[in-house]
């Protein structure tokens, strides 16, 4: 039976994805990796008894935690995401060089007989120019700055991850992730709609690492397209964007609101 790592279970998508793989009719052997088991617990009652479960307990810097984590993956789900357009945040940069590093030690403790997992790493459409470039000019200026610490961030990561030629790299590009029932979808490179479920997200990107035995979308930025209307919430989606724009024009009045617990 394949095993599964799930990096950021405790967030919307990497809790969409353990459901999913825990509920549908092929089973496979699931390693998650959080910095709270209770957190986990409470949000996935079924971990403390599913016999094909195993729950990995520590940080971005529990290099030893993370390898045993990752130690004879098939794929790994990278789903750790900043909320809020932070300035200078680093979540995602911190995550692929902590990814690396596992893998690095265990490709050294392994030798000739490493065989390295499919890394499916969450980023944005909005990153890719071909998803983009359909986006309205000015909503695409919004984006661009309402979310510019954590697009940079995200571009960083993608760099670094594809300068690792010897990692077999999925990058998963949904559009905006609501928090909506299964609509239905379907992968792409060519176009997405403005939104995604969460449950849609999480099964595309199974979808993604298993495909073809997880060969055919290796290398490759993939869209997740929305065949469902999907049930948009505009205004959680327009705070979301003042508060970053506030993050990018002044970082000292965004700061305000951090301590105002007015931010996403």
């Amino acid at each position: 039976m394949p095993t599964y790592a799930i990096l950021g279970v405790t967030g919307s998508t990497g809790s969409s994805l353990l459901r999913y793989l825990h509920e549908r009719p092929v089973k496979v052997n699931i390693n998650l990796y959080a910095r709270s088991a209770p957190k986990v617990e409470s949000l996935h009652p079924y971990v403390k008894t599913a016999e094909n479960i195993q729950s990995f307990v520590g940080d971005l810097s529990s290099a030893d935690v993370l390898k045993n984590c990752l130690r004879n993956t098939d794929v790994i789900f990278s789903t750790v995401a900043q909320n809020s357009n932070e300035p200078g945040c680093s979540i995602a940069q911190r995550t692929a060089h902590s990814i690396v590093c596992a893998l690095e030690a265990l490709r050294k403790d392994e030798g000739p007989t490493f065989k390295c997992p499919i890394l499916v790493f969450l980023t944005s459409a909005s990153l890719n120019p071909t998803f983009s470039e359909s986006t309205p000019r000015l909503l695409h200026w919004v984006l661009e700055r309402g979310c510019y610490y954590i697009y940079e961030d995200l571009r960083k990561s993608i760099k670094y991850l594809k300068e690792q030629s010897w990692i077999p790299l999925i990058t998963a590009e949904p559009p905006a992730l609501i928090k909506d029932i299964p609509r239905g979808y379907e992968l792409s490179q060519e176009e997405v709609m403005p939104g995604i479920s969460y449950d849609d997200l999480a099964r595309g990107m199974v979808q993604m690492a298993e495909e073809d035995g997880g060969h055919k979308w290796v290398g490759k930025g993939v869209g997740i397209k929305a065949t469902g209307k999907v049930k948009m919430d505009y205004l959680p989606l327009i705070w979301y964007l003042v508060t970053g724009l506030v993050a990018y024009f002044s970082p000292a009045a965004w700061k305000l609101l951090q301590r105002a617990g007015l931010n996403p």
